[in-house]
C-alpha cells in the first residue's frame, strides 16, 4: 500500500464517491427501476435460472413475495416496462414435437409472422393456436404455449448482489453499491498508474497520476454511468473494477493465476473483457516488448496458470448458457424483445453493417446547437470519445513508446472491435459507454506516453470534466437536452 500512497488512495475514494453521491442525489433514496441483477440473485437463491418477474404486476400481491418485490415491479412499470429481459418460447406441436425459440417476425402482417426460429437453428412455420397441442396445464387440456423469462446479462454482478438480496430482498440499493464500486475503480486506476511508475514503465509523478485518475472518474463516460445504478451501467462499472484488478495482476505477467481469475470474472460481467487476455499474452511472449529466446518452458507454465481459472469460469458460463438457451455462447441477447430483434434477425448480433454508425457514435459525435432553449442537445446515441474525453487526442502523439505500448494498444483494439461490430451503439446514452470495457488501457497509454500534462492538457481534462458533469446531471433527468436520431447503417 505504501508504494501507492494510502493518503492519496483514501483521497481518491472519498472524492469520487462523494461527488458521485452528490450528483446521484435523489437516486440514492431507492433502488433503480432496472433491477435485473437483483432479480437474478433472487432466482439463484431459489435454485432457478429463469424468473417469473416480467409476468408479474405491481398490483397483484402474494403472501410469499420477497421484501420489496412489488415496489421494484412498480418502479419498472413506471420506467416503461420490461426492457432487456430475454423471452424463450416453448411450443408443443400436435405431433408431440417440442420446439424452443422465438417468432422472428411478430409484427409482420404477412405469412412471415408464422415463421418460428428454433434454438437449434431451424425455421418452422407454426400457426398459433391451430398447430399446437392442447395437452398442457393442470387440466391437461390447455394450449401448449409457454414463455420462459431470463436475465440476459452475464451473471457475476448478480453473485455480488446475492448476499445483499438474501438480507434485504428487492430493497437492495443498486445505486449505492454501484457508486461504491465505481469509487474503488478509481482507486484501482490510481494504483495501476502508480505501479507503472514503480516498475519503470511510466515517468509520471503522483500528482500527474492523480490528474489522470480524476480525468477518468469525472472527465469520461465513467461519470454518467456510475451515478445511475440500473443493470446496463452497473455491469459496465463492475467490469471496469475487474478489468483494473486484472491489469494490476497481469502487469509484467507477475501474477498469472490472479490475473486469470479476475479476467474470468470480468468476462462473466462484460463479455468484451475476455479479449483483454491480449494484455497478459503480449507481456508473456514479448517481455519488454521483444521476443526473448529460450523461454518456452516459462511461457507454457505461466500461460497454463493464467488459463486455468479462465477455463474453469468459461466452462461454468458454457453450462449456464446451455442450460438456459441450448447454446454455449448465447447469454439471451438474441431473445430480447424490442427494436433490436429485427436487426439481430437480419444481420446477426455482430456485423460490419453496424460499423459505420458505431464509429460515428464512438469517436466524433458532437452536440448540436439550436437557436432556442435549451440551445444545446445531445443525440441519444451519445457523444464521441474525442468530445467527452478530449485528453485522448494526446494518444496520437506519444513522446515515448516503452515496451508496454504495443501490449496496451493491441488490447484496446481487441476489446474495441467487438463493440464496434455490435448491433447497438449503446443507445440510450450520454457518451459512448461501451468504451469503458477498454478505457483503463487508454489512460495507461496516456501515462506511459510521457507527454507532459501542460496547461493545454489540463485544459482538455477540465473541459472533459465539465462535459461529463453536464451529462451526469442531465442524463435521464432533463429530456429537453436530448434528441432521437437515426445513424447511418443497419437499423
Amino acid at each position: 500500500m505504501k508504494r501507492f500512497g494510502l493518503r492519496e488512495s483514501l483521497l481518491v475514494f472519498a472524492v469520487v464517491v462523494g461527488v458521485y453521491a452528490l450528483v446521484a442525489w435523489d437516486r440514492l433514496a431507492k433502488p433503480s427501476p432496472q433491477f435485473h441483477f437483483i432479480d437474478l440473485a433472487s432466482s439463484f437463491l431459489h435454485g432457478r435460472l429463469d424468473t417469473d418477474t416480467p409476468r408479474q404486476r405491481s398490483t397483484t400481491h402474494r403472501d410469499d413475495d420477497p421484501q420489496g418485490y412489488r415496489e421494484a415491479i412498480a418502479r419498472s412499470e413506471q420506467a416503461g416496462g420490461w426492457n432487456d429481459w430475454a423471452a424463450l418460447r416453448t411450443l408443443t406441436l400436435k405431433d408431440g414435437q417440442v420446439v424452443h425459440g422465438r417468432f422472428a417476425y411478430p409484427g409482420d402482417p404477412s405469412e412471415k409472422r408464422h415463421l418460428f426460429h428454433t434454438d437449434d437453428g431451424y425455421e418452422l412455420k407454426i400457426v398459433v393456436p391451430q398447430d399446437l397441442a392442447r395437452t398442457c396445464g393442470e387440466s391437461g387440456h390447455a394450449l401448449c404455449d409457454e414463455t420462459s423469462w431470463f436475465v440476459s446479462f452475464p451473471p457475476f454482478p448478480a453473485l455480488v448482489f446475492l448476499p445483499f438480496v438474501a438480507i434485504s430482498g428487492y430493497d437492495v440499493n443498486d445505486v449505492i453499491i454501484t457508486i461504491v464500486i465505481a469509487g474503488f475503480s478509481a482507486v484501482l486506476l490510481f494504483w495501476f498508474l502508480s505501479l507503472l511508475a514503480v516498475r519503470g514503465h511510466s515517468r509520471r509523478t503522483t500528482r500527474e497520476n492523480l490528474w489522470l485518475t480524476f480525468a477518468f472518474a469525472f472527465g469520461s463516460v465513467a461519470f454518467f454511468s456510475s451515478v445511475r445504478g440500473e443493470v446496463w451501467f452497473t455491469a459496465l462499472v463492475f467490469g471496469v473494477a475487474l478489468n483494473l484488478g486484472y491489469m494490476l495482476a497481469a502487469l509484467d505477467a507477475r501474477h498469472p493465476v490472479l490475473a486469470g481469475l479476475l479476467l474470468g470474472l470480468g468476462l462473466s460481467t462484460r463479455t468484451p473483457i475476455a479479449f483483454c487476455f491480449v494484455f497478459f499474452a503480449w507481456q508473456l511472449f514479448f517481455p519488454g516488448g521483444r521476443w526473448v529466446p529460450g523461454r518456452t518452458r516459462e511461457i507454457l507454465k505461466t500461460g497454463a496458470l493464467f488459463a486455468a481459472p479462465i477455463i474453469v469460469i468459461g466452462g461454468l458460463l458454457v453450462w449456464y448458457n446451455k442450460a438456459r438457451f441450448g447454446h454455449a455462447f448465447e447469454f439471451g441477447h438474441s431473445y430480447l424483445s424490442g427494436g433490436a430483434a429485427d436487426r439481430v434477425r437480419d444481420y446477426g448480433m455482430f456485423n460490419t453493417a453496424y460499423l459505420n454508425r458505431n464509429l460515428l457514435s464512438a469517436l466524433v459525435s458532437v452536440p448540436r446547437l439550436i437557436p432556442d432553449a435549451p440551445y444545446v442537445q445531445v443525440s441519444t446515441h451519445g457523444l464521441g470519445l474525442l468530445f467527452t474525453t478530449p485528453i485522448f487526442v494526446g494518444l496520437l502523439w506519444p513522446r515515448e513508446k516503452p515496451g508496454l505500448h504495443g501490449a496496451l494498444w493491441l488490447t484496446v483494439a481487441a476489446a474495441a472491435i467487438p463493440g464496434l461490430l455490435y448491433q447497438n451503439t449503446g443507445w440510450v446514452q450520454f457518451g459512448f459507454r461501451f468504451a469503458l470495457d477498454y478505457m483503463p488501457y487508454l489512460f495507461a497509454l496516456l501515462a506511459i506516453g510521457g507527454r507532459p500534462l501542460s496547461r493545454v492538457a489540463i485544459a482538455l481534462i477540465l473541459f472533459g470534466i465539465a462535459v461529463n458533469l453536464f451529462g451526469a446531471i442531465t442524463f435521464n433527468r432533463f429530456p429537453q437536452f436530448y434528441y432521437e436520431t437515426l445513424l447511418p447503417g443497419a437499423t
